[in-house]
């Protein structure tokens, strides 16, 4: 019988500090796929609420294109979590699937935290990766392609 193998534990944290600018074009890229609220007009400023009874959030001054009349509407947490999300993966900026995902809000914008713990089983013989597909390599990247020519370098 093997032995039981101990595992490794990885913890990785991410803060992605977004200036209200990029939460706001972050926002107007999200809205395009939902209601369209923000396509409907002209985006004229933006500004972060924290401590109001609304609740906290960001409101946004929209000039209607038909009625030109100027109305502000909130974007509550669940909403700009969302949006940046989308952002994010939109411009191919990766985030993990999973892990503790949260908000922040400061005067210079919006931090996006991510915490995410993987274990993974102490193997050296691995031949999967941590989805468990198998490993694969580049050409001349191969474990069998590099050689060791001393103790601290190696050939590829």
């Amino acid at each position: 019988m093997p032995a039981p193998m101990s595992a490794l534990t990885i913890s990785e944290t991410r803060n992605l500090v977004l200036p209200l600018d990029t939460v706001l074009e972050a926002l107007v890229h999200f809205d395009r796929g939902g209601s369209g609220l923000l396509t409907h007009g002209e985006v004229l400023q933006a500004r972060i609420i924290s401590g109001s009874k609304r609740g906290d959030g960001i409101d946004v001054a929209l000039r209607n294109a038909d009625s030109r009349i100027i109305e502000w509407h909130r974007f509550n947490f669940p909403a700009i979590a969302a949006a940046i999300i989308s952002f994010c993966r939109a411009k191919r900026i990766p985030l993990p699937y999973a892990g503790v995902k949260s908000l922040t809000l400061s005067k210079e914008g919006i931090t996006f935290r991510i915490e995410n713990r993987v274990s993974v089983a102490k193997n050296s013989d691995r031949q999967t990766d941590l989805s468990g597909q198998p490993l694969r390599y580049a050409k001349g990247y191969e474990p069998h392609a590099i050689i060791p020519t001393s103790n601290t370098e190696a050939l590829v």
